[in-house]
């Protein structure tokens, strides 16, 4: 069907102050100031949607957990639903429930990092904790999971106790002559009643560890993440990408698993002592006998603990020497393949990932070993404290027998426990310091000035901020007010670490312990002490990157950063990022910033989804953003329009169109913000002569001119200047040589670019109807996908497919033989006798009872 005739345009509002006009510009109504018919039409409001193909067209459910009884959340009965149908069909992805808001990434990560700033003003420097943070944010969940552990463990002592009586009772012993028939049966409803308790409060606590340990992974994530943005450069560099990768993912891993067992530290403490007091009420002197065997294993626990605690890190570190290979082998694996480098890298990744394997071989070996004796010892009490029984003189009936052997079931799971929370505990002091040092880290030193000041910062007015410092603020500036400030600035680049020189401080300090503390000793801290002071003034000697930079740019202003190469303009932009150190002087940042990078960085999904970057789709921002930045041609020509997929870094387009895509994004965002600072870093490199006048005229001049953003332009194409208010010249040396109007500049050209010219030749002879060859780029429009879905081919990646239905025997087959059968019957084997030998003790215990 035809299209509904657009609507009528809205009235122009009446005039307003610049100041004024901060409202948010996604579906808000038009600017009065500086408002053109493309804005005005822009933020008209929307028209109604349809659901595109592939987006989804409504929410997806609502979780049972929201809506059921008590009843029913003890029992876990609301998840009947899901597995019914899990029953009838295989599960998809729309017919899990969507998350709560309590258990979402977002959630977590903001109750993680207020409780880090709150650590971190309690504590103070650089001392505060990870884990003091983490309990802040989620200990009091975690204390209520405590309840549901402590009454499994009371409840799970009633049993022993109950055996005691009903087996008596059936061997008619004297102390329990006085129980009645209903009494016993009483008994046993009383000991399936426990168990069932026991079982509810077991499974609420487990579900809400695994909870809790998944709610502080995904907020370790985001915390890590959004510290590593806000690192400086040099710290950023000093912990490498592979680290970084490995807090996010292995050592979040390793807390989310340990965060369920965590209350065994005190629960196996409870048990043992209410299992040991029972046995001393059933067996007398004898239960001291186990006790004895479980006190003489502590120092092995220690050994144990401390060996654990080298080979953790020593797998921590050399998981991340792996993990930073990787990352640099993917990165540049296209050079990788173009120069052959295959063998040589795939050597070195074998020797790390042996180096990792060695000491996780070593580790898994002390376990094992620790595991075979701390299985031997729940035996060794059981056996000590019974011959102890019977060396004393005592006859062992059938109730003391088996009421003492549920005992010793009881201790069996606390001693079986202890290695492995030795193991967790060893991991999470581990983490916790990595996680600490990397959250202490350097941070950058811009000062939010949103939450106000002193009486010398005046956010978003004209009055200057009389203190040294990066500052930066959300606001935008007042109309005619500075957005832009550098007054005196001097910025630098810390020095890159040399490996070497990190070897020979390894091997100073390797040669300083050997010497021990002697004069040896002394000379070479001495010597230590005076290189460390060198090094600080060889670092204080060096010239600033930039310096002596006096900078202000009024609100909506256009200005253009020229130099040579190597003059600095990229680094300009990063010193007010904040990516670059300040050395003195002032720095000044107001509005939302909005940059884009002289390296285009394209994600993998498509052209669309880059693009909009997470913000709300705004479909007459989208066509004003895509006819600017040049890309209707462009996806005239791609497979599926704006919904062809786009591979990993870029791959599939040129380094034009990942240029103009980035600017896109970059466009896009600046339309969802008031008045915002565009930092642009020479975004016309990558495109031609006539597509880079197209940008300047449509996009920086254009677009970003009428919605009254402050673009800074750092470009080395100086025939663009002509087009700025103000332009900015880089000396060598990293200084400011000339700056002022474009026409202050003497060899700066007047005359529009070539490209320029022509292209107005050229649409004045389309103008004209000269049919002059129709070289002039189409009107924008949105990209339409064909009915049904993209073209094919415009999806780079495949679904993936899964199984369905049973596990075939084959795979089986196949899983046995990557084993090895030997292996799989050694294991298979050992496990049955394993079980044979388990219970026959209790037959042995129930012949030496008849006896």
């Amino acid at each position: 069907p035809p299209p509904p005739p657009p609507p009528p345009p809205p009235p122009p509002p009446p005039p307003r102050h610049a100041a004024d006009d901060d409202e948010q510009r996604c579906g808000s109504p038009a600017r009065a100031v500086g408002a053109s018919p493309a804005r005005a039409r822009r933020a008209a409001p929307p028209l109604p949607s349809v659901p595109e193909a592939g987006e989804p067209a409504a929410p997806p459910r609502q979780s049972g957990e929201e809506r059921a009884s008590i009843a029913s959340l003890l029992t876990f009965s609301w998840v009947g639903s899901l597995l019914a149908a899990g029953r009838r069909r295989p599960l998809e992805a729309e017919d899990v429930p969507a998350l709560s808001q309590e258990d979402s990434a977002a959630h977590n990560a903001g109750l993680l990092h207020a409780a880090w700033e709150g650590e971190v003003a309690r504590r103070g420097g650089l001392d505060a904790s990870f884990f003091g943070a983490a309990h802040g944010a989620f200990g009091r969940y975690f204390w209520a999971s405590a309840g549901y552990k402590l009454v499994n463990d009371v409840f799970i002592f009633v049993n022993p106790a109950l055996i005691n009586v009903i087996v008596g009772y059936i061997n008619g012993d004297a102390s329990q002559a006085g129980l009645s028939r209903g009494g016993a049966f009483g008994c046993a409803a009383a000991m399936f009643l426990a168990a069932g308790v026991q079982s509810l409060a077991l499974g609420q606590y487990f579900f809400r560890g695994f909870r809790l340990g998944l709610r502080v992974r995904a907020a370790i994530g985001q915390v890590v993440y959004d510290k590593a943005l806000r690192m400086t450069a040099e710290q950023r560099a000093c912990f490498g990408v592979g680290p970084i990768v490995s807090y996010m993912q292995i050592d979040a891993a390793k807390i989310a698993d340990a965060v369920p067992y965590l209350h065994g530290i005190w629960s196996c403490l409870l048990q043992l002592g209410i299992a040991t007091s029972m046995l001393y009420s059933v067996l007398g002197p004898a239960a001291f006998a186990g006790l004895g065997i479980m006190v003489a294993m502590l120092p092995l626990n220690v050994w144990v603990g401390k060996k654990q605690a080298v080979f953790t890190k020593r797998i921590m570190r050399a998981r991340d020497g792996r993990v930073s290979l990787i990352s640099e082998v993917l990165q540049g694996v296209r050079m990788l393949k173009l120069f052959a480098w295959e063998p040589s890298l795939l050597e070195q990744l074998g020797e790390r990932r042996t180096a990792e394997l060695k000491q996780v071989r070593n580790n898994l070996l002390l376990g094992g070993v620790m595991g075979f004796f701390f299985t031997a010892i729940p035996l060794f009490v059981t056996l000590a404290t019974f011959l102890v029984y019977s060396a004393l003189g005592n006859k062992l009936t059938a109730a003391t027998a088996f009421t003492s052997l549920s005992l010793f079931q009881i201790i069996r799971f606390p001693l079986l426990v202890v290695p492995m929370m030795i193991t967790r505990v060893i991991d999470l002091s581990v983490v916790n310091g990595r996680l600490s040092r990397f959250l202490n880290a350097k941070g950058r030193e811009a000062v939010e000035l949103d939450g106000g000041g002193d009486g010398d910062s005046v956010v978003g007015g004209d009055a200057p901020i009389s203190l040294e410092g990066h500052f930066l603020s959300r606001l935008p500036a007042a109309a005619g007010a500075p957005a832009i400030e550098l007054h005196g600035a001097a910025f630098r680049w810390p020095e890159t670490a040399v490996e070497s020189d990190k070897g020979k401080k390894k091997k100073r300090r390797k040669r300083s312990r050997l010497f021990g503390h002697g004069a040896h000793h002394s000379a070479e801290s001495v010597r230590s002490a005076l290189a460390e002071q060198g090094s600080r003034a060889e670092e204080a000697a060096r010239p600033p990157t930039l310096s002596a930079l006096d900078l202000s740019l009024s609100r909506g202003s256009l200005t253009i950063v020229l130099g040579p190469v190597g003059s600095g303009k990229t680094s300009l932009l990063l010193a007010l990022l904040g990516d670059m150190p300040r050395l003195k002087g002032r720095a000044v940042l107001r509005g939302e910033v909005v940059y884009c990078a002289q390296e285009p960085w394209i994600q993998n999904m498509t052209l669309k989804d880059n693009v909009l970057f997470g913000k709300p789709f705004d479909a007459r921002l989208y066509e004003e953003v895509l006819g600017a930045c040049a890309l209707a041609a462009d996806l005239e020509q791609l497979p599926a329009g704006d919904r062809t997929e786009i591979g990993e870094r870029g791959i599939n387009l040129s380094g034009g169109q990942k240029a103009r895509i980035a600017l896109a994004r970059a466009c896009y965002t600046a339309g969802c913000c008031p008045s915002p600072t565009v930092l642009l870093d020479d975004v016309l490199a990558a495109v031609d002569a006539e597509v880079g006048a197209q940008l300047m005229r449509e996009c920086v001049c254009g677009l970003l001119s009428t919605w009254g953003c402050t673009v800074l332009l750092a470009t080395h194409h100086a025939h663009h200047a002509h087009a700025a208010g103000h332009v900015v010249r880089l000396a060598p040396d990293g200084t400011i040589a000339r700056q002022g109007p474009p026409s202050s500049f003497a060899d700066l050209s007047q005359a529009p670019s070539p490209a320029i010219t022509r292209r107005a030749e050229m649409e004045a002879a389309a103008a004209g109807g000269g049919g002059g060859g129709g070289g002039a780029p189409k009107p924008a429009g949105r990209a339409k996908p064909e009915a049904g879905g993209a073209k094919a081919g415009g999806s780079i990646i495949a679904a993936e497919d899964r199984e369905r239905g049973v596990v075939a025997m084959s795979l089986w087959v196949r899983y046995a033989e990557a084993l090895g059968w030997l292996s799989m019957s050694s294991l298979i084997g050992i496990y049955s006798l394993s079980q044979v030998f388990t219970y026959g003790s209790s037959w042995w215990l129930t012949q030496w009872a008849a006896d």
